[in-house]
């Protein structure tokens, strides 16, 4: 690589970190080059110079365009193809935020494992995924592409997407590079509004929100992207610290960084750089090595190294991180790598796959009321079906562009094919299959009013009137405040979006077949003013119930409590957390101790029970938050059985950042928490010796 890299000239090397669409190469540019390439201002010789490509839409496409290119480009140096595969190619899987709550993460791996597959068969070899954003915020629509709130599941399940998706070598066919994002803090975006401000010190940062993205650095992930916000005070794409210190130095990460869409422009209008020359200086000094859908670097740059004023040498170092990366891909030696119509009929939407969409969609669903124990049905049962998802294709959600609706059922279709559905006066049970739509959530969607819609929610009410049980189906992909349609409703099913066989997994939850066993990953508000809302918040100096009465942390219009909890998730099956032992109630340095619960199935109905470990250190250099996931189980019971579940406790659970940045852990008090969910836990005190001084 360092032979080709003498042979390339500085307009060429600017070339390689640039990244466009497709359409550019595969077009007659003498007589097309309009819109968004006279926006870039590219020639059609500097077209092709660039290095990577945004988005392809099938293997007869990107064998066109890399064809094409390597016919225009003097060194012949592949273009590597990079697009956002974020839960499936063309099977479609929950999102994110859904599967976050089956707590599997053999399953999330497994699922960016076939999505890698299938979008390798139209010659894709970077994903932008995972994300690694935390987020408390259920007004920002992105948040259905996040693992949720807190940072301990965010850390395992980016750290196991990444692992799916690479497999053990990203030159072998069938994996993708993964790019994790959005680096950094985007999903605290100011109320809930995207591509907003971020204000967040380092210190919090490190703390609560930057697990996420570790856990990928830790599984290898080839790539991070930068976030479309500031960091204190600063757009992400030019913010040196949090680049050249935070991503490198502190969390070790030494692969290629990319901006987000047009992210280096767009610090111009963040109000730092004055122009795109500017936009490029900052953004090229902070450690950005490509500039997504924005040509500034190849327009800007080019005479700052001639000159000398940039050291060609920080320009040969990143350049040459780009060639080894596309050599790593195995793309000097197979161009067209992946890109395969056979493979891609062969493997995409395979029976196999489709298989495990429904098992994903099925341990994705959250049983949220059941009042009476009106679910499961049985097949004697009729139902009346209502709603405006009833006869839904598009139950994919975000994110999910070469996923087609046309290989959807709907719910209707299901029910009615199995002769469940009547009519409303003969019916035993009303199903409303509610919520949102696809397309309310996602990137630029975020709302303000996150309260459950009130249109459907006067639908229910009237139906109410056949007195008939009602079970609410709502579909979203975000917590919705569903305050007011729960004392009017005897069952709700939280589907979220579950992607291709999402009708299939609400039919046979209904049903039975599936025993629900998902649990909340974010935390369901009951009011709107209580945003933001999460189970690992700060203890207050005036909490209720203290010695002050009145003038304690508390609404004077309602509760301080959530209507549905972190962790919160029923079951067809019935678990009782008996009791909690442990081996030794001291932690002395480097040892470990064994924590072991009693869980029992009190039900004649075989299921899982995601068994959740917290703790809180209750005295500490700084405030702790009153509880914090450190461990979970995913355990099958069969009917009336009891079981012992361990955990292993040790002092990395419980390191902390002082006020200072220094990670340590304390001599002291440490209380431990194992139970169904986060405010639902039997309690164990140990006592750690050994900490730091």
């Amino acid at each position: 690589m360092k032979n080709l890299l003498k042979e390339m000239t500085i307009e060429e090397k600017l070339g390689q970190l640039i990244q466009i669409p497709p359409f550019f190469y595969i077009k007659d540019l003498k007589d097309e080059l309009y819109g968004p390439a006279v926006e870039l201002g590219l020639s059609k010789e500097q077209i092709f110079m660039t290095g990577s490509v945004l988005g392809i839409g099938s293997p007869e496409e990107m064998i066109e365009v890399q064809k094409t290119y390597l016919e225009n480009n003097r060194h012949k140096i592949p273009l590597v193809f990079m697009a956002d595969i974020i839960h499936g190619y063309e099977t479609i899987f929950p999102i994110p935020l859904a599967l976050a709550g089956s707590f599997n993460k053999d399953l999330v791996k497994k699922v960016a494992e076939i999505s890698a597959k299938e979008a390798q068969t139209s010659g894709i070899h970077v994903t932008y995924s995972p994300m690694g954003d935390i987020s408390r915020e259920p007004r920002w629509g992105r948040i259905m592409e996040s693992f949720g709130e807190d940072p301990h599941l965010n850390y395992i399940l980016n750290y196991q997407m990444v692992k799916g998706y690479q497999g053990s070598s990203i030159k072998d066919e069938g994996s993708l590079a993964a790019s994790f994002k959005h680096f950094a803090a985007y999903g605290l975006s100011e109320a809930g509004r995207d591509y907003n401000t971020v204000d967040l010190s380092e210190y919090s940062f490190k703390q609560y929100f930057a697990q996420g993205y570790l856990g990928a650095i830790d599984a290898g992930a080839k790539m991070a992207m930068t976030s479309f916000n500031t960091f204190e005070g600063i757009p992400a794409t030019m913010n040196e610290k949090l680049i050249q210190k935070i991503l490198k130095k502190d969390f070790g990460f030494e692969g290629l960084i990319i901006s987000d869409y047009n992210g280096v422009r767009e610090t111009i209008t963040h109000g730092i750089s004055e122009n795109d020359k500017e936009a490029a200086l900052n953004s090229f000094k902070a450690g950005l090595d490509i500039e997504m859908v924005s040509a500034t670097y190849m327009k800007e740059l080019k005479e700052e190294f001639e000159s000398g004023r940039l050291p060609i040498e920080l320009l040969d170092e990143r350049v040459l991180k780009v060639l080894k990366f596309k050599e790593e891909l195995g793309l000097f030696d197979n161009p067209y790598k992946g890109a395969s119509r056979i493979k891609h009929d062969q493997i995409v939407l395979s029976s196999k796959n489709l298989e495990f969409a429904l098992k994903a969609a099925n341990e994705s669903i959250v049983l949220l009321q059941n009042n009476n124990n009106i679910l499961p049905l049985s097949k004697e049962q009729k139902i009346f079906l209502a709603g405006p998802n009833a006869n839904e294709t598009d139950l994919n959600g975000a994110w999910s562009w070469h996923g087609s609706r046309t290989n959807n059922e709907t719910l209707y279709n299901i029910l009615n094919n199995n002769d469940l559905l009547t009519s409303v006066e003969k019916c035993d049970v009303i199903v409303y299959f509610g919520g949102e739509k696809s397309n309310e959530s996602g990137e630029a969607k975020s709302k303000t009013n996150i309260n459950f819609n009130e249109s459907q929610l006067n639908e229910i009410i009237e139906l109410k009137k056949y007195n008939k049980p009602i079970i609410l189906i709502n579909s979203s992909g975000r917590p919705i405040i569903l305050t007011n349609v729960i004392k009017h409703t005897d069952s709700i099913l939280q589907t979220w979006f579950l992607g291709t066989k999402s009708a299939e997994a609400i039919y046979q939850t209904l049903y039975g077949i599936n025993n629900p066993s998902a649990k909340l990953p974010v935390t369901f508000p009951q009011k709107i003013g209580q945003i933001p809302i999460y189970y690992n918040h700060l203890p207050t100096g005036r909490p209720k119930g203290s010695l002050y009465n009145e003038y304690v942390s508390y609404y004077i219009d309602s509760s301080n409590e959530p209507l549905f909890n972190f962790g919160f998730g029923l079951s067809y099956s019935n678990f009782k957390y008996l009791s909690l032992s442990i081996s030794k109630d001291i932690i002395k340095g480097d040892e470990e101790v064994i924590l072991t619960v009693n869980v029992k199935n009190e039900s004649n109905r075989a299921g899982y029970e995601i068994d959740q470990l917290y703790i809180y250190d209750p005295f500490a250099k700084i405030s702790r938050p009153v509880k914090e996931l450190k461990d979970f189980r995913k355990v099958w019971f069969e009917e009336n059985e009891e079981k012992k579940i361990s955990f292993k406790i040790n002092k990395e659970m419980f390191k902390y950042y002082d006020q200072n940045l220094n990670y340590r852990v304390d001599d002291g008090q440490i209380i431990l928490y194992v139970g169904t969910s986060s405010n639902k836990t039997l309690e164990q005190k140990i006592i750690f010796v050994g900490g730091d001084k």
